[in-house]
């Protein structure tokens, strides 16, 4: 059966020269399709005006068939129920389903629903009621209940005494062009976030640092095991307050993180006490990770955020109670293994799982689950950048990503990372008696903030250093002609000068003093903006760090 739903409606192609409708011109600028749609629709209807009556039906059906775009014709009834479809053509019924001999007789309304605005069907019936054409974009429902977007025009037809006969409409589909509007948005907004993670990376680090060498301080002043591992506590949440800070510098600036060799059954200790401690308690998480696990060559920081994204994305296919388990494997592979994101190379690996009890997917979901901004979940519930974030991170340590799913069962996601079978963590351990031994040599400190000057003179103090500190980099300047400092430790974003000019300055009237160069920022900006420094330390860093930066730049 054909689309023409128009029966033997007589004057229906009756309609007036060009000059009588007006289309009016686009929203956006890249609509051309849609108006060459308008034009081709109000064309075929007045084209065929001059032939006799039967062919005037076959040539309508014929040309409308072949419009790419939706058209739908009907009465001119406004009043409840609406005005009746006499005609879809067939692209009508590719994009919503419905065939036309279920919807001629019938008034559009049921291809609204909940998410139409009601605003814009105000806008529509107060248009239509004046005799006015109208345009706009709105959610329409398929026969199958899904929602899309359409742009949407419609147009009077009238009659040789400007009567209206029939309103056509013609619709376009533009859910896809909506969701790249919302990728670029979702991009500039990311893009933003970089712009400012720069800006507050200094501030934040600043903030971090005392926090963090006062743990390295007061360990060692303390006498009892409850108090150490209180400190310990301190001290890792700084830490990964300071990762964070530097993973978000890096996906701002698309700078690789800092990677080194780790135990990832830490990383799934961790991860899993938190997400118990911070999930709903009807949700049970279980921890899986053998003593004998390889190391792995990784930024902790982005692992932890691996396991975390897969954790959290395990919470919310849960809806009543369930459980999640974090697993991890050492794995040899003696062959290739194929996965979701390409093919894994044979080589020994360890294998992360994290395991849910929750909804599982369908196969449409799972050919996305790694798309960028890709989200099943409620709009504001998410962005959906966690799980194409996890991939792109797995991708940079050289690893795979996989999932197994049930619908209504569960789903796996399983992460593979190259192993280092013979590699041992190595272990900071406290500054040694070279590192301690500063035998009274000077160190000019040049920090605006207190808290981290204080803590570091006290440090180097402690490791038989004299040290003085100062504000600002021309104090810093005019207190070394008279302390002639062996070392200092300069900071590059403080109030005044710049950074690097103070630098230079220093280069140029003490050029045998070593400099030693600190900032929020990244190393390779510190070089930038000081380069020959003899020594980099990277806001906040530990005792440790310090004092061989300290050790290394002297000797």
């Amino acid at each position: 059966m054909d689309s023409m739903g128009i029966g033997g409606v007589s004057g229906f192609f009756r309609v007036p020269a060009p000059s009588r409708t007006h289309l009016k011109p686009p929203r956006i600028a890249d609509n051309r399709e849609m108006i060459a749609a308008r034009v081709a629709v109000k064309g075929v209807l007045e084209g065929v005006a001059g032939e006799a009556a039967a062919d005037q039906l076959r040539l309508a059906q014929q040309a409308l068939g072949q419009i790419r775009e939706s058209v739908i014709i009907t009465g001119t009834a406004l009043e409840e129920p609406g005005p009746k479809i006499v005609y879809v053509n067939a692209a009508f019924t590719k994009m919503t389903g419905w065939l036309p001999e279920e919807v001629v007789g019938r008034s559009p309304r049921f291809l609204q629903g909940p998410k139409t605005t009601r605003k814009t069907l105000d806008r529509l019936r107060r248009q239509l009621t004046r005799g006015e054409a109208f345009e706009g974009e709105d959610i329409n429902y398929r026969k199958d209940r899904s929602e899309f977007w359409i742009d949407w025009y419609i147009e009077p037809l009238r009659g040789p005494n400007d009567e209206i006969n029939y309103w056509v409409a013609v619709q376009r589909d533009v859910t896809e062009k909506r969701e790249l509007q919302l990728q670029l948005l979702q991009a500039q907004r990311l893009e933003g976030i970089g712009l400012l993670a720069s800006g507050i990376a200094h501030d934040l680090n600043n903030v971090l640092a005392p926090i963090l060498m006062g743990c390295d301080f007061l360990r060692g002043q303390v006498a009892t095991e409850d108090a150490r591992e209180f400190i310990g506590l301190v001290e890792g949440s700084a830490k990964r307050g300071a990762g964070l800070v530097r993973q978000i510098l890096s996906f701002g600036r698309g700078l690789a993180g800092g990677s080194g060799v780790i135990d990832p059954r830490h990383i799934v200790d961790e991860v899993a006490t938190m997400a118990q401690a911070t999930f709903p308690k009807r949700l049970h998480v279980v921890a899986d990770a053998p003593a004998e696990l390889w190391n792995v060559n990784a930024d902790p920081t982005q692992l932890h955020q691996v396991v975390l994204n897969l954790c959290i994305n395990a919470r919310d296919a849960i809806a009543e109670e369930g459980t999640i388990t974090l697993q991890a494997r050492n794995l040899e592979l003696a062959a290739s293994l194929g996965t979701m994101r390409g093919l894994l190379p044979a080589g020994s690996y360890v294998r992360l799982a994290v395991t849910d009890t929750g909804s599982g997917m369908t196969a449409a979901t799972v050919a996305k689950i790694f798309d960028p901004f890709f989200s099943t979940k409620a709009p504001g519930r998410g962005t959906g950048l966690g799980l194409s974030t996890v991939a792109m991170i797995v991708d940079g340590m050289r690893g795979a990503i996989d999932l197994e799913t049930v619908e209504g069962k569960g789903t796996t996601f399983s992460v593979y990372l190259p192993a280092l079978t013979a590699a041992k963590v190595e272990k900071l351990d406290a500054p040694n008696e070279l590192l301690r031994n500063g035998a009274g040599r000077r160190i000019l400190i040049a920090d605006d903030e207190v808290a981290v000057a204080t803590i570091m003179r006290e440090m180097f103090e402690n490791a038989g250093y004299r040290a003085r500190t100062v504000s600002s980099g021309l104090d810093a300047l005019a207190l070394a002609a008279t302390y002639q400092p062996d070392l200092v430790v300069l900071d590059l974003m403080m109030p005044g000068a710049a950074g690097g000019d103070i630098f230079a300055s220093f280069r140029e009237r003490y050029p045998e003093t070593r400099i030693v160069a600190m900032s929020g920022l990244s190393g390779e900006e510190i070089m930038r903006e000081a380069p020959g420094v003899a020594g980099i330390l990277e806001k906040p860093f530990t005792q440790q760090q310090l004092l061989e930066t300290a050790h290394e730049a002297l000797s």
